[in-house]
């Protein structure tokens, strides 16, 4: 693995795990065991390594969701696995919250993060779009939008309860809201496991 990686992948851990500003870059540094002048070779600035941060998490989690829902050619069942897949991440040890939502608390200001976010976001509304207009939905682009939005506050929920009777309401209110029958044993066993690796 580079060196590059090596400062990426600890970066992301932990900005996931603490947040972007109560991490600093020697720590960073110490964790990824670089020198400083490796570490801002490849990141010049904090921001740019945020920035490929953001990327690299956007980049595992369409992998593995994609995986997960693509396992399947019907639309119906695709959208069954997103949501397990889903339930299984909030369910974690190693869920923190969404790092696209941190990003956007601790830099408002900051239009190149506030972007990514935007772009992370709606990327997920379209391939829910896609779903729905598969399922033969009129209103795919609606659903697709109110779903993701949803999805946004179990996310948030699911960081601020731990209770699994108290999550396990909101996804019976959320598949309820879908239509959806109660999700099947074997897309349980769809997860996010390569995506949190």
């Amino acid at each position: 693995m580079s060196k590059r990686n090596d400062i990426l992948d600890t970066a992301l851990l932990l900005f996931n795990r603490h947040g972007y500003q109560a991490v600093g870059v020697d720590l960073i540094r110490d964790r990824a065991q670089v020198s400083k002048m490796t570490l801002y070779k490849y990141f010049p600035t904090k921001d740019v390594l945020i920035e490929a941060v953001l990327a690299l998490r956007h980049q595992r989690f369409t992998a593995s969701l994609c995986a997960c829902v693509e396992g399947t050619p019907n639309a119906g069942e695709q959208l069954q696995r997103l949501l397990a897949w889903h339930r299984r991440w909030f369910a974690s040890a190693e869920f923190h919250g969404c790092m696209f939502i941190k990003a956007a608390n601790e830099f408002g200001d900051a239009e190149e993060l506030l972007e990514l976010s935007r772009q992370h976001k709606q990327w997920l509304r379209n391939y829910l779009s896609g779903i729905f207009s598969a399922m033969g939905r009129t209103d795919a682009v609606q659903a697709a939008a109110c779903t993701q939005a949803l999805l946004d506050g179990a996310l948030i929920d699911a960081t601020l309860y731990r209770e699994q009777a108290h999550a396990e309401a909101l996804w019976q209110g959320l598949y309820r809201w879908l239509a959806l029958p109660p999700p099947a044993p074997d897309t349980e066993a769809c997860g996010a496991d390569d995506f949190l690796a």
